[in-house]
Order: structure tokens, then sequence, then C-alpha cells
């Protein structure tokens, strides 16, 4: 678990410069001065890759500079061979492309989430790529034709244990990110449960996204806290019903208690992401449309976490 002092302040004026001076900032930053790592865990605000999808494709430089002046200052990465990327030019980038970018706004880049196909059928050429990209971490999600039963998740166990073995090998570690499948109960069994209980802690480490679990009925703080040990990572979701989109600090999550139980917790990155629920949701509340671009609700996102005091 890391502790950061916040050591410096930024005015006011700097602030709305960063976050783009939107109504919704000249609002919020109504003091004179912040503390510069104002934010819950003390660590840099990070955004996921998937929510800029459509910011990213449709210019690519300017696109990273606006996710830049919001404030946030890391990237918790996707391939860009999927995830809504996959049809633009930016889906045969090289990593040397990607990462000059990055460098040259100061965004921090350590995770890169990559398909089951993509890390089973390629695997030495993504991790030639991750190592060209500087990662730390490469970001996995089951192979999703096998979740129906107690045992495909049993598997799903066993090829994380192997996948991770190859991973550190290669110099990265493996952290499995979860959706809601792993929260639905099979015959009184909870797969996320068959997960930790079957994979090895020093190959296979986890990112909790609070607000999948939360969409499938689970408790966030029980997991966050039942497993504190085994989380380096976490995707800051909100959830409400009805909504496919949800800035964070606008659901049902108790975001207090949630960064708490997160600092308990060996946790090094954290990220915003507001826009990866289904159409149809588990409890069979109507939903709203998925939204053409999520870049507003990301910014109250930064904003509400960067005022946030844990």
């Amino acid at each position: 678990m890391r502790n950061h002092t916040p050591s410096q302040y930024v005015t006011r004026r700097q602030f709305l410069h960063r976050a783009g001076a939107t109504a919704a900032g000249v609002t919020l930053a109504s003091q004179m001065t912040f503390p510069a790592s104002a934010n819950p865990l003390g660590m840099p605000i990070g955004f996921q890759g998937y929510d800029a999808r459509f910011l990213l494709t449709k210019d690519w430089d300017q696109g990273w500079l606006e996710l830049h002046n919001m404030g946030f200052q890391s990237v918790d990465l996707v391939s860009f061979k999927g995830y809504g990327y996959e049809h633009s030019p930016l889906a045969d980038f090289p990593a040397k492309k990607i990462r000059d970018k990055l460098n040259s706004i100061g965004m921090i880049c350590e995770n890169c989430q990559y398909y089951f196909a993509e890390l089973h059928g390629s695997f030495d050429e993504k991790m030639a790529f991750s190592h060209e990209l500087g990662l730390k971490n490469i970001i996995c999600a089951p192979d999703t034709g096998r979740m129906k039963t107690v045992d495909d998740w049993k598997w799903q166990a066993e090829q994380l244990n192997e996948l991770g073995g190859k991973v550190k090998q290669a110099g990265f570690r493996l952290g499995y990110h979860n959706h809601n499948q792993e929260f639905l109960a099979i015959d009184g069994v909870i797969p996320y449960d068959v997960l930790m209980e079957r994979t090895d802690p020093a190959l296979v480490k986890f990112q909790i996204d609070v607000g999948n679990l939360t969409f499938a009925g689970g408790d966030a703080l029980a997991y966050l806290r039942k497993y504190h040990h085994r989380y380096f990572s976490m995707h800051a979701k909100d959830y409400l019903p009805g909504k496919t989109s949800v800035p964070v600090g606008q659901g049902t999550l108790d975001w207090v208690k949630i960064f708490k139980a997160a600092k308990q917790t060996p946790i090094e990155n954290y990220f915003a992401e507001v826009a990866a629920y289904g159409i149809t949701t588990l409890q069979g509340v109507p939903a709203s449309a998925w939204p053409t671009d999520s870049i507003d609700q990301l910014r109250q996102s930064y904003l509400y976490l960067h005022h946030l005091r844990v």
C-alpha cells in the first residue's frame, strides 16, 4: 500500500486551466487553493482507455491533449486491436507511436488490457509490444466461451496460473479484470471466489472493478476486504440502475467507504470509468441508450475524485 502526502498546492487559476474551465469546474473550484493530491488515494487520477475511444479515434493528438487538460495523469490502456478501436487507424499503431504521445504529455501508462485470444494466440507479439510500450502490468479478461459452469471457472483459474507464469517470465505482472459475470452465482458458487481460491497469488493479481461487481449484485466493500491482499489496481466506476453511463460520484456507490477500504490494500493505481454497462440491466430495469461520447462524464468524474477526501 502506498501512502502519499501532499507537498504542494495548485492555484485556482492553474486548476481551472487543467480542468478545461468548464462550468462544472468553475463551481467546484470556488476555493483559492487545493492540495495538489487532494484525491482519495493520493495517487495520479487515471481514466479507462475504453471510455476515450470516440475521442481518440476522431483526433489522436487533440484527444490526448483534452484528456490531459482535464487533469488526468494516467491511463489504463486497452488493446487497439479491439475495444472500439479495431476499425480505426489506431489498430495498426506501433507501440513507439503510442508511447511517444504519452511521454509528450506526461501521461503515465503502466497497464494495458488484452483480449484472452490475443494473449493466448499471439503471446510473444503482445509481450514485445508491451515492452516497447513500457508497461508493468498485463491485464486480461476470461475466455468468454467458458463461463457457464463452475468447472468452466476452475478451468479459467488454471489458464490464469499458466498465463501468469509466462507473463512473469516475460518481465510483467498479470492482472485479472472482472466484469459482472464473475459475481453471478452458478449452483450457489460465485465464480470470483473460484478464481481467488484457485489462482496462485504469486502469479495472478486482480484489478477490481467495483462498478461491474455492484452491477451484478455483489458487495464492493465486502470483496475489497475479503481479498484485500490480492488487488493491485481498481476501476472506480459508479452504478445507477437504468443507466449505461454514470459519472463517478453520481451513482449508488459510497466512495468514501470504498476508498477507505482500498487504502488497506496494495492497490497501486486506480482509474475512473464511466461507460461500460449493458443496454439490458441484470435487474430488468430498462436502460438508457449508450452515450455517443463519454468525455463529459469523464470530466465530471475527474473533478469529483480530485476533491474527494478520505
